[in-house]
């Protein structure tokens, strides 16, 4: 082996983990960075053509950095309303200002306006400036999802509603339970519907829904051994036409007879005139995406969200403001609604945190940093072998 051969491998050596010191400092330096996927370095070896009998040619090693992309975060809860998480495969769909495609896991989004040729804009952005994209409900358009922040909202009628009740196993014969909800019109006046609940037998009870002037009736009847509606007790749909001409079609959702308190629980559509006094990301009816909060609480459905998946997500290109992009290694995008065909659950009030582990880094950085010293004094070796060959003469 010549001395060259020395420092060849000794400087491929410190080359080596001085990369992986430079990935492990990135690691560190955005352990706190929502939706952030580390990065590993890998070490391969280069091995030079051997010749000559006994005589050993020292290779060198090159490294090669792979991103855990795929690689689940925890979830973490926030208060607010438009942070959101994927839990699975996914990416969320994000545009910058000129409309270039990214996918991020950076689920904390905020409300942004800016000024466009069109006027001021509200759109929704992640800490890197990206704004975050959907498909309109009444359009039917994807795009980067503009806010309706100030704009009139029009009313629509209730059509449909529908109820999870608790009845207490414990009340007498004769006991009333009652609970209400608004309904609207198309023009957005209110009527308040309520339903009376009163105990007929045992495990037996008789409904009633009222608009004041209108009433439908029906009964439910509960199987005492499970505290569930009997095979022939469960209440159909109650359909009541309100005096403004809309009808409004009541469905049951979960009913128990247990042995504790009544509860009610009322989820329902339509919404009065007005405007949004807030904006979250949730799901409703099934479809996960944004809607705007009215003054009484109402939910209007705005935005369906839309998720990216890749057959090799490590293989993605990283680009600035955690954002990341297709390559031909990462395979083309395949686009889908959360909780659908293999694609993640969407966690309302949460946010992804990076999947660093902290002590597994500093443990890796010790190492790094011994092994660098190790390659340097092997160098140093070598300089000093050298040195005896040049004084030889003297």
């Amino acid at each position: 082996m010549s001395i060259n051969g020395v420092f060849r491998t000794s400087v491929s050596g410190m080359n080596a983990q001085a990369n992986r010191l430079s990935v492990i400092s990135d690691n560190i330096s955005n352990s706190g960075t929502d939706g952030y996927k580390r990065s590993e370095a890998e070490f391969s070896s280069l091995v030079i053509a051997q010749s000559g009998a006994g005589q050993y040619n020292s290779g060198s090693i090159k490294t090669d950095v792979r991103q855990m992309i795929s690689e689940q975060g925890s979830i973490a809860s926030t208060s607010s309303a438009t942070d959101v998480a994927i839990s699975g495969d996914g990416f969320f769909v994000v545009q910058d200002q000129t409309g270039r495609e990214f996918y991020t896991r950076s689920g904390s989004f905020v409300r942004r306006t800016e000024t466009t040729p069109a006027g001021e804009t509200t759109y929704l952005v992640n800490s890197g400036g990206y704004r975050l994209t959907g498909t309109d409900l009444n359009t039917g358009t994807t795009g980067a999802i503009e806010l309706p922040v100030g704009q009139i909202v029009a009313p629509t009628a209730t059509t449909a509603a529908e109820l999870d009740l608790q009845f207490p196993l414990t009340a007498g014969i004769g006991d009333s339970k009652t609970t209400s909800f608004v309904a609207y019109d198309n023009v957005g006046s209110a009527t308040t519907l309520t339903m009376t609940m009163t105990k007929t037998a045992a495990n037996a009870w008789s409904l009633n829904l009222s608009d004041g002037t209108t009433t439908t009736s029906s009964t439910v009847t509960f199987d005492p051994t499970t505290g569930v509606p009997s095979t022939t007790g469960a209440p159909g749909t109650m359909s009541i036409t309100l005096g403004t001409g809309n009808t409004v079609d009541v469905d049951f959702g979960s009913l128990t007879e247990y042995d504790t308190d009544f509860s009610a629980k009322v989820s329902k559509n339509g919404n009065p005139a007005g405007y949004f006094q807030e904006f979250t990301i949730n799901e409703m009816g099934g479809v996960a995406g944004v809607m705007g909060v009215m003054a009484d609480g109402s939910l209007v459905s705005l935005y369906q969200l839309n998720l990216a998946r890749f057959t090799a997500p490590d293989k993605l290109q990283a680009g600035t403001g955690n954002v990341y992009s297709a390559t031909l290694q990462s395979g083309t995008v395949e686009y889908g609604l959360p909780s659908t065909n293999g694609f993640g659950d969407i966690v309302s009030n949460a946010v992804e945190t990076s999947n660093v582990d902290l002590a597994s880094e500093l443990t890796s950085m010790i190492e790094s940093q011994r092994s660098y010293s190790a390659n340097s004094k092997v160098f140093q070796t070598g300089s000093e072998i050298l040195d005896v060959l040049i004084n030889l003469k003297r």
